[in-house]
């Protein structure tokens, strides 16, 4: 009788626990190192970016074996740019700004490979300003404080769970303060923190900063986050489903908040969501994923008036329309593939209803439709043209 792919021995099981315990102690043991700052300075490769994630693999070392969540992920962030990242649950979209911010849970959670290179801004001795370029993969954790919350912040998914319940906003804004600011009195941490709260539009901002987070509304909750976030002026703004849990019309308020402190603060902001709507409204360029790689890449315009790969035409399609002649809704066939035994050949030729016979081959390399816009299909390699 043939085996059960999806079943596994005692035997196997421990040989990938013996297998994984190693690999784990080794990253772990590389994370938590001792270096001097040298060995993890670079440059960028394009002056005009602000982030560049190059072959970037993040894995999560299970019992059924190595799932590759982030699998040679490859983008940019130009500065004072908005760039969108879409795609459906599971796809990697969350686990990249994770990497980003090195918030991956470790043991079993690791930037297995890739470079992460952020053009960091510090003063010197004499005041002065200059730029430092970090390789995020490859710092150790002691050295993180450098760029997270600082140089780049996070707004979380759900404000409820991001904010402690027994302290005050006013105590956890003027804890941003106290960490990024050495030296910092209380007076001075509270005008920072009305200050911030001022910014993100809040009217009552002494009732808010005195208020506990189940005593705010998720709208309140959601800008006291971005305020957070903005208190210790990052260069980065990572805003993941950040509108997720809200309705509509607070929904459409935080994004023109947003887009305002883009603005004001002379940052970018890396946009994570499943929505095609935000997306169309908000980036500069996007990014497609879809089961841990990037499937196409360009600009905001690109994808929506040209999209290429049939996966982001059926993501394309899937979003409800008033001019929709059908009362169905359009969903693409078929389940994104095992993430801890991923296929060689493309991973969404089960689904696909335009693959060719090559697709059966090769994984697809990306192909330069024009000088921003990337699509990693068969469909479009010279040989089909």
């Amino acid at each position: 009788m043939a085996k059960n792919p999806n079943y596994l021995s005692g035997k196997e099981i421990r040989a990938i626990a013996k297998e994984n315990a190693k690999v784990m102690k080794r990253l772990e043991a590389y994370k938590h190192r001792k270096c001097d700052e040298s060995e993890y300075l670079t440059e960028m490769k394009d002056k005009s970016n602000i982030l560049e994630i190059e072959n970037l693999n993040t894995y999560f070392f299970t019992e059924q074996g190595v799932v590759k969540a982030v699998n040679g992920v490859s983008l940019n962030i130009p500065k004072n740019a908005t760039v969108g990242i879409v795609g459906e649950s599971g796809c990697g979209k969350s686990v990249t700004s994770m990497s980003v911010m090195r918030l991956i849970q470790g043991p079993t959670g690791q930037i297995y490979s890739g470079e992460i290179r952020f053009n960091a801004t510090e003063k010197a001795d004499d005041d002065r300003v200059v730029e430092k370029v970090y390789d995020i993969a490859k710092m150790p954790m002691r050295d993180i404080h450098k760029i997270r919350g600082n140089q780049i912040a996070m707004i979380f998914q759900e404000p409820m769970t991001s904010l402690n319940p027994v302290f005050t906003i006013g105590q956890q804004l003027d804890e941003v303060t106290f960490i990024n600011k050495k030296g910092a009195t209380k007076e001075e941490a509270k005008e920072k923190s009305m200050e911030m709260l001022n910014l993100v539009g809040i009217a009552a901002p002494d009732r808010v900063y005195a208020a506990f987070p189940h005593e705010l509304s998720g709208g309140m909750r959601q800008r006291v986050m971005i305020a957070m976030a903005l208190a210790a002026d990052p260069r980065l703004i990572i805003a993941d489903e950040s509108t997720t849990a809200l309705d509509v019309t607070i929904q459409a308020q935080i994004l023109d908040l947003l887009r305002d402190l883009k603005d004001k603060i002379d940052g970018s902001i890396m946009l994570i969501t499943h929505d095609l709507g935000i997306i169309a409204e908000m980036a500069d360029y996007v990014i497609v994923m879809y089961a841990g790689k990037v499937i196409e890449q360009g600009t905001a315009k690109e994808i929506f008036h040209n999209p290429m790969h049939p996966y982001t035409i059926g993501l394309q399609k899937s979003k409800p329309t008033l001019k929709s002649d059908s009362d169905m809704l359009f969903n693409i066939p078929g389940n994104v593939p095992n993430p801890v035994n991923m296929p060689d050949h493309c991973y969404f030729k089960e689904r696909c209803d335009m693959c060719l016979k090559k697709c059966s081959g090769d994984y697809p390399g990306m192909v330069k439709v024009s000088p921003t816009h990337y699509v990693a299909c068969h469909l479009y390699e010279e040989d089909q043209k």
